[in-house]
């Protein structure tokens, strides 16, 4: 069925998701008819060291949006989902604390702070703390439990986390010959509240959609409270082109000159003149050597200058216009200078440098008529499937139908449940591949998933003037660790000597499979991660009190024995 373009380019609804085929970021609520509509796409390629692996945490942050020439901001028209949909520019903990990027703790303000400050938008500022701020007491280190100084003790306020990780940080580490990593299991962490009186030019997380019985109980307004969640995107692979960022233009959009802006960041982007050292130690040391400072190069801006018209013309860029402000306390672009790198994916070469008929370019805008012909609504992918992965991957398949060709179709997905045009938004964008001819099955992977989880998963086909179809939806659960897990039986740990003794590792499947699963186990594991590392610090020091600890630790390990959870 065809439909005029204005009641196909339903825009405000689109979720920029990473795609699988040609990726398009739509960002008006309604479109023109043509002839007046025009279609204006970005082209530009990131890039990153070589070693990066196409890691999130070391991928680029990346933020597009038009401006008038007097620098008014008009359009968001794509986010990667750390900053659009998780909240990594508002989340508990100081900025300048060491911290790790898949941790819950430690905001961004530096990952993107010309766009931040320049939308002139401002959010309510989520801190550390739960349910009793600003009220909280204190804890048994006499701090109180919502400060922001500190990551370590946050068990009284925490929830199932649905995609940070414990801090260790999620790197696969080798330990005695034995591979872990710290989202081998479920994650307890505070979400945060909106702290009186404070506030932020970065949005909350979109992706709670449930509240823990810890959680404050402003958590279920964090998602109302994100507008840019329905274009965020998965952070792109390095190397991967993203082609194109579509904009379509709306009635009170005039033609006339407007600047194309791309602010792109790296976290860890050392150099000479950017080097380690200005994070701030975790308070209790105890947990200090989990973190990293993020602090590097600061981010890049890129700034096209082009003419909203019907003229079909082409225009780039290819130097960088500025950087912004390591620290993220305000938007100035400071001019270019010689303490910014210029190649190995470093620096001003976050974006690669392209040859084509249009010269040599970073940054590449298209303006052109709105076709009316591109609005037919694309069919629903067929034959949708999740069966194939790991404990922590999951290869998502499905069939491209005949009928009207999609632009692109979107993967997302979420563990707190199904996923519906209605939340569609909150739930994760995935990593993209290529589109096929009808009929063929393609694919793309998710990564980072916690074992052991069911995770829902939907394939949602857009036509190229924005137009949504509708949304395939399947879920599957991920397979159960093969390694081990060096996180959270701190006192264990300490008494036994290693956290992979066989009495360890009983007591940690007894947490998982007998306290984690219900109410009061949950409350009896937060208040044992809020007190247990500075105990088990010091009982590590002392053999007469390991003795004391196994001691008092056996008849439990017996128990869990009998119950044959050896």
């Amino acid at each position: 069925m065809k439909r005029t373009l204005r009641t196909q380019v339903l825009l405000a609804a689109a979720s920029s998701a990473a795609v699988v085929g040609l990726p398009t970021w739509l960002g008006a609520s309604d479109a023109l008819a043509a002839p007046d509509c025009r279609v204006v796409e970005t082209q530009f390629t990131p890039q990153g060291f070589p070693s990066r692996g196409g890691r999130e945490e070391l991928s680029p942050q990346i933020a597009v949006w038009v401006e008038k020439t007097d620098g008014t901001w008009v359009k968001d028209l794509y986010l990667t989902r750390a900053v659009g949909s998780l909240g990594l520019g508002n989340r508990p903990g100081q900025a300048l604390l060491k911290s790790d990027f898949r941790w819950p703790y430690g905001r961004r303000p530096m990952a993107l702070p010309m766009w931040a400050y320049r939308r002139g938008k401002t959010y309510p500022a989520i801190a550390m703390g739960g349910k009793c701020s600003p009220n909280c007491p204190v804890d048994f280190q006499g701090s109180p439990s919502d400060d922001d100084n500190t990551i370590a003790y946050h068990g009284p306020v925490s929830s199932t986390e649905p995609y940070y990780c414990s801090p260790s940080g999620w790197r696969t580490q080798t330990v005695n010959g034995v591979d872990v990593v710290s989202c081998a299991s479920a994650f307890y962490g505070s979400k945060g509240w909106y702290k009186t009186g404070a506030t932020s030019v970065y949005p909350p997380r979109a992706d709670l959609v449930t509240r823990g019985g810890s959680d404050a109980a402003e958590v279920l307004k964090f998602a109302s409270d994100n507008d840019v969640a329905a274009i965020s995107a998965a952070t792109p692979a390095n190397g991967k082109a993203i082609s194109p960022v579509q904009w379509f233009t709306t009635p009170e959009i005039p033609d006339g000159d407007y600047n194309l802006m791309v602010e792109v960041n790296i976290e860890g982007d050392f150099n000479q003149s950017w080097q380690p050292g200005k994070a701030v130690p975790e308070p209790h040391s105890e947990w200090n050597h989990l973190g990293k400072d993020p602090f590097g190069q600061p981010s890049i801006l890129y700034r096209v200058p082009f003419r909203l018209d019907g003229s079909g013309r082409v225009a780039t860029a290819s130097d960088y216009a500025g950087y912004g402000d390591w620290r993220g306390d305000s938007g100035v672009i400071n001019p270019p200078d010689n303490t910014i790198s210029s190649s190995g994916g470093s620096g001003a070469d976050r974006l690669r440098m392209v040859t084509d008929d249009a010269g040599s370019w970073r940054v590449k805008v298209a303006v052109t008529p709105c076709d009316p012909g591109m609005c037919d609504t694309p069919l629903a992918p067929a034959a949708l499937d999740t069966s194939e992965g790991t404990d922590s991957t999951m290869v998502v398949k499905f069939q491209v139908p005949q009928g009207p060709p999609a632009a692109s179709y979107q993967v997302r997905y979420q563990s707190t449940g199904p996923i519906t045009a209605d939340n569609w938004a909150q739930a994760l964008p995935a990593t993209a591949t290529n589109l096929a001819p009808p009929g063929s099955t393609v694919s793309t992977r998710l990564v980072g998933l916690i074992p052991k989880t069911k995770y829902y998963v939907a394939v949602r086909p857009k036509s190229r003037c924005g137009a949504d179809g509708a949304v395939a939806a399947t879920s599957a659960e991920t397979g159960a660790a093969q390694f081990a897990t060096l996180s959270g039986c701190f006192i264990a740990t300490a008494a036994y000597g290693s956290d992979l003794e066989p009495e360890v590792a009983m007591l940690r499947r007894f947490r998982d499979r007998y306290l984690l699963t219900n109410p009061l186990g949950q409350a009896a594991v937060a208040s044992y991660y809020t007190m247990s590392p500075s105990l088990a610090s010091l009982i590590a020091k002392h053999e007469p009190l390991r003795q004391a600890a196994r001691a008092a630790l056996t008849p439990v390990v017996q128990l869990v024995r009998a119950a044959r959870l050896h």
